[in-house]
């Protein structure tokens, strides 16, 4: 598997917001490119931490050259400074994982 984790800083809490609200907006395409799942957690007011696990390094190229990195450039005309992590992951979950309280798409 794949993970790519986006660490933002904003220069406010709106900010923030919105871009929770735009990346779920834009994300639900990758779903179709092979992303299995994205988190969104805030670390502070001004701070937002996005990461996306994806089956394959293949299947997150194929989504980036599809959408390019339009949700990165849209974060920085919002004055969001980005700071991008990514890399193969291994993933353990539990046994009996109840999926009732995570959205779907």
């Amino acid at each position: 598997m794949y993970v790519r984790v986006l660490q933002i800083k904003f220069p406010n809490e709106l900010a923030k917001k919105s871009v929770m609200v735009l990346s779920r907006g834009i994300m639900k395409d990758f779903f179709k490119y092979g992303l299995l799942m994205r988190f969104n957690t805030e670390i502070s007011n001004n701070t937002l931490m996005i990461t996306a696990l994806w089956k394959t390094r293949e299947f997150f190229e194929q989504a980036r050259e599809k959408y390019g990195d339009k949700f990165v450039s849209e974060v920085k005309e919002m004055g969001g400074i980005v700071t991008i992590f990514d890399g193969p992951s291994e993933v353990d979950k539990a046994k009996n994982i109840d999926y009732s309280n995570f959205n779907e798409f």
